[in-house]
């Protein structure tokens, strides 16, 4: 059979059971002895066989779902500076860079010492001149472009330490600065 003459059998057969459960007494001179229930059974039985088997053979087929949106490459807040303190390690004794990167640290260091001690900005400039403004004698150290006031060992690890001595003091000002900005550095 073809697939619209079983399509029309089932749906004719659909609307009939829907009838008769409406309206039984249309269905009275229906057989219904026992064999003929079981003929009905068997052929509804191999009539579900031969469906199993039909998609048992037939190709699977799989939705074809669009590509994920590509994730799109943000920066990293502070990238371009740790760039800079790379470019500088490789010109180690770059005096006008160094300034450049004292005086942007400075500015930060500044509002964050402004803010947190709601002060003037002279004020500020002055804590950091005389490197008060922090507990770690190498962030004030870095402002203040003085020997930091700390033990000779430390001192010696800082002097031994591959990283150059200007980029440690600019990196724990950085810290100190996040510190203070966070409110731990009481």
């Amino acid at each position: 059979m073809s697939r619209r003459v079983t399509a029309a059998l089932g749906a004719g057969l659909g609307v009939l059971g829907l009838v008769a459960i409406a309206v039984p007494s249309l269905t009275t001179p229906l057989p219904t002895t026992d064999p003929v229930v079981l003929v009905l059974g068997i052929v509804l039985l191999l009539g579900g066989v031969r469906e199993v088997q039909r998609r048992r053979s037939t190709p699977v087929e799989y939705a074809e779902t669009p590509d994920t949106e590509l994730a799109v490459e943000l920066p990293t807040p502070g990238d371009e500076y740790d760039a800079r303190f790379e470019r500088l390690t490789l010109t180690r004794y770059n005096e006008l860079e160094q300034k450049r990167l004292r005086d942007d640290t400075g500015d930060v260091v500044r509002r964050v010492i402004q803010r947190r001690e709601r002060c003037s900005a002279e004020a500020a400039q002055r804590a950091m001149d005389e490197g008060t403004w922090t507990d770690d004698p190498f962030a004030a150290a870095f402002f203040t472009r003085r020997a930091p006031d700390a033990g000779r060992l430390s001192r010696a690890r800082e002097l031994l330490s591959s990283a150059p001595p200007f980029r440690q003091r600019a990196v724990r000002a950085v810290e100190a600065a996040y510190r203070l900005a966070e409110g731990d550095d009481e």
